[in-house]
């Protein structure tokens, strides 16, 4: 059976003053599929990602989910509609952010049970069991009570992506999820999110880890200068290297691992 488009992304232009950031880029993601974005840094990979839940505004394009219009350049920003839609998506689609962005002040399990309880309204008994669960598929059952600040960088972006589970979102986004880490602590994180990647999740990940990208990606978009410069399978864009910025930016890169 054809798996149905989730998301999908059209000419989509970012300015930030007079630096274009984002230069007419495409992205569908259909149900399951996990896309990988990579390129250096400064290429507006990140800016993408957080351009798909309207964290940053666009400037031009179009923007869609599950079919409902979330942005275009004919309907207003403004319109009860679309807000209604923003929102449907941003209770849908969850993100896992590079610095894991937990509130300091809570707990392990109250940052992983807020949102459910305030976004979506759940009943608190049902919010803690969800909590205890995801927080148990991602290693860190032993730590339901404490404060992020005692937990390690691994622990932490463990906890974040938790918390991203909890939602039982549609789409899962991570923004560098490991580059924060060291190492050894980034193994740890790479373990869950590869555990995600065999459960049909449709994921967009932005990394510097190659070897990740490589291991679980239907797809591969390499940007380059706020474009998509090049995009297909692992194979293709490891082994069958079509442009010569696209070779230039894997002689850089590092696949130790691999």
């Amino acid at each position: 059976m054809e798996q149905s488009t989730t998301l999908e992304l059209r000419n989509i232009h970012k300015s930030y003053g007079e630096l274009k950031v984002l230069k007419g880029v495409d992205l569908s993601a259909k149900t399951g599929q996990i896309i990988t974005i990579i390129g250096s840094s400064g290429s507006g990979k990140s800016t993408l990602l957080r351009c798909i839940n309207q964290l940053e505004k666009i400037d031009s394009g179009e923007i869609y989910f599950n079919g409902n219009v979330i942005v275009n350049d004919e309907i207003s920003n403004k319109s009860k509609i679309i807000k209604e839609n923003i929102n449907d998506l941003r209770k849908r689609v969850s993100m896992v952010f590079q610095q894991f962005n937990l509130w300091s002040h809570m707990t392990v399990i109250q940052n992983v049970t807020e949102a459910p309880t305030s976004v979506l309204k759940m009943r608190r008994s049902e919010a803690l069991e969800r909590a205890r669960d995801v927080l148990t598929r991602v290693g860190l059952e032993d730590k339901l009570n404490e404060y992020p600040a005692n937990l390690s960088g691994g622990q932490q972006q463990r906890a974040a992506i938790a918390r991203a589970l909890a939602m039982s979102p549609e789409i899962i986004l991570f923004d560098e999820p490991t580059s924060a880490l060291d190492p050894e602590l980034e193994h740890e994180v790479v373990r869950v999110i590869k555990r995600l990647a065999n459960e049909n999740r449709t994921m967009i990940l932005v990394t510097h880890d190659m070897k990740l990208a490589k291991d679980i990606s239907n797809y591969i978009l390499f940007m380059d200068e706020g474009k998509i410069v090049e995009k297909g399978s692992p194979d293709v864009i490891f082994n069958n290297t079509k442009t010569d910025r696209l070779k230039k930016f894997l002689e850089t890169v590092s696949f130790s691992n691999t």
